[in-house]
């Protein structure tokens, strides 16, 4: 099935957020995938693969929308001001907006989020009508330990309070607070999700250890709920005898599910 791309944006907490639909080249109204890129990432993601996975649901008849979060990509906002809960309030106001799209079908959505995107993903499940099915890619579940690993910071200490450089990118003292409140699945919503999960995870991802997916799939109180498990994937399944695999299987779990 041919697709055709539109350049969207819309607004939360008076900041414009810039995403790209993918629709299916036919006539009525789609499901559709709203994607979550992860930390420090964008709507396009590393080596493409948001761009090449939003181009396959729309091959297989599903719309996607991909987008920046505040602060990320295109978007207005600034990075130093970024928090989950930024995060999440800017994934309920892209599913909220393009579900007023007119060739969206708002009863069959279905979210993807990648690393830090799959908690907003698992967060949103439960709480937005609608969502008919969730894809967690490398999905961080235990903050403390991950952000240690990768920021080299103790999260208990004082110093988690100054701000760190990270590559040129500002990470701000609200991010560590939130951080202490969602750590290990607080507050998220995916005990109360009852539609199918797909949850894949690399079992040599350098930033997020596969045991946090193993804790998704343990609170998830979805009835149809899988584990697939890529073998040397890394974080973003960076290799291009994976990746195709990955989106591929991706698309058709969700074709299944969502359709």
């Amino acid at each position: 099935m041919k697709r055709t791309e539109i350049s969207l944006q819309f607004t939360n907490k008076d900041e414009k957020l810039f995403g790209v639909l993918h629709l299916p080249k036919a006539k009525g109204k789609f499901p559709c995938v709203v994607m979550f890129h992860g930390f420090t990432g964008h709507k396009a993601e590393a080596h493409f693969l948001f761009t090449k996975m939003a181009r396959k649901f729309a091959e297989a008849g599903i719309a996607a929308f991909r987008f920046d979060f505040r602060g990320s990509g295109d978007s207005e906002g600034k990075f130093e001001n970024m928090t989950i809960g930024t995060e999440i309030s800017d994934g309920r106001a892209a599913v909220e907006f393009i579900k007023k799209h007119a060739n969206i079908n708002k009863d069959k959505i279905g979210l993807l989020g990648l690393s830090m995107g799959g908690f907003v993903a698992a967060y949103l499940s439960s709480v937005i009508p609608g969502v008919k099915s969730v894809v967690l890619w490398s999905a961080v579940a235990e903050y403390r330990k991950v952000l240690s690993k990768i920021l080299k910071i103790d999260l208990r200490s004082k110093k988690r309070l100054n701000p760190i450089d990270l590559g040129g990118m500002t990470v701000g003292r609200k991010f560590y607070k939130a951080i202490l409140l969602y750590d290990g699945l607080n507050l998220t919503s995916i005990n109360e999700y009852e539609n199918p999960l797909l949850i894949v995870h690399s079992d040599n991802d350098g930033a997020v250890p596969f045991s946090d997916s193993s804790l998704y799939y343990k609170v998830a109180g979805s009835c149809v709920k899988e584990v697939k498990k890529i073998k040397g994937g890394g974080h973003t399944y960076e290799h291009a005898d994976i990746e195709p695999k990955v989106i591929e299987y991706t698309a058709r779990w969700t074709k299944k599910n969502l359709r």
